[in-house]
């Protein structure tokens, strides 16, 4: 006699008996997994926003995770400004952030932590609010500060001498001009200091080499900038951002200027 032909209730019942259906020890496997990452996780999340923030630096392996979860962190918050490789943008005065050069701080992750967290002139306790570029071409070049203004030829001698400190063929006469009043009528010394090389405790910067945070360093760029002032603006993310993230972030942008594989951060 032929035997009765296996439905699909009966097969699931044979199935089991026999032990764990296939796609139930799968889906435990996944499970276990699953929570074996977030355990992980966790825990490196822990020690990057609870570590000393140099510690991690000189940590490669743990730089290396902190950027590679800030990069979309960057992705969402500054790549705007200072673009997706994070070369800046000298039409704005966005700065680079892929070199050495510092426009506040050395560089740290503590100083660019800092800058997330507080921002440039953002209405923040804790942001940099000092180094504003007076506008000399201006009646009244500075709100705050008691500078007298500069006629354009007195603009374009500064101009010839801050090129000239960097190596530009320029006029001997007018850089000569533009150094005296550099040291005494326009006061820059006061922020760049004597030998114009910038002071990153307050954001100026150094007017001697080849690095330029508006314009392509000519000298039309030059006296534009003196003519009509710099104070650019960087948003506070402290309200924004958890601590993590501002830790993260900051990995990211330490390790876009400090040689980390690519691979791993971009």
């Amino acid at each position: 006699m032929p035997r009765p032909k296996e439905t699909g209730f009966r097969r699931r019942i044979r199935e089991a008996a026999r032990g764990p259906a296939p796609w139930l020890a799968a889906a435990f496997v996944a499970a276990l997994a699953g929570a074996a990452w977030l355990i992980h996780d966790a825990r490196l999340a822990a020690r990057l926003v609870g570590g000393d923030p140099e510690a991690i630096a000189s940590d490669r392996r743990l730089l290396e995770a902190g950027a590679a979860r800030g990069r979309s962190v960057y992705g969402a918050h500054c790549a705007g400004c200072h673009g997706a490789a994070g070369k800046g943008d000298r039409a704005v005065g966005a700065p680079d952030l892929t070199d050495a050069d510092w426009l506040y701080g050395s560089g740290r992750v503590s100083d660019i932590e800092k800058v997330a967290a507080h921002g440039i002139r953002a209405h923040d306790p804790r942001s940099w609010n000092l180094a504003v570029m007076p506008a000399y071409g201006q009646a009244t070049p500075s709100v705050t500060e008691r500078v007298p203004p500069l006629a354009p030829g007195e603009i374009a001698a500064v101009a010839d001498y801050l090129l000239s400190l960097a190596g530009r063929p320029v006029d001997p006469l007018s850089a000569r001009q533009g150094q005296a009043i550099y040291a005494g009528k326009g006061g820059c010394y006061d922020c760049h200091t004597n030998d114009a090389k910038g002071d990153a405790a307050i954001g100026a910067p150094d007017l001697t080499d080849a690095t330029w945070l508006y314009g392509d360093g000519g000298r039309a760029a030059v006296i534009y900038s003196i003519t009509h002032g710099r104070q650019g603006m960087c948003p506070a993310q402290a309200g924004r951002l958890s601590p993590l993230r501002l830790r993260e972030v900051s990995l990211y942008v330490y390790a876009l200027s400090h040689g980390a594989p690519p691979h791993k951060v971009r």
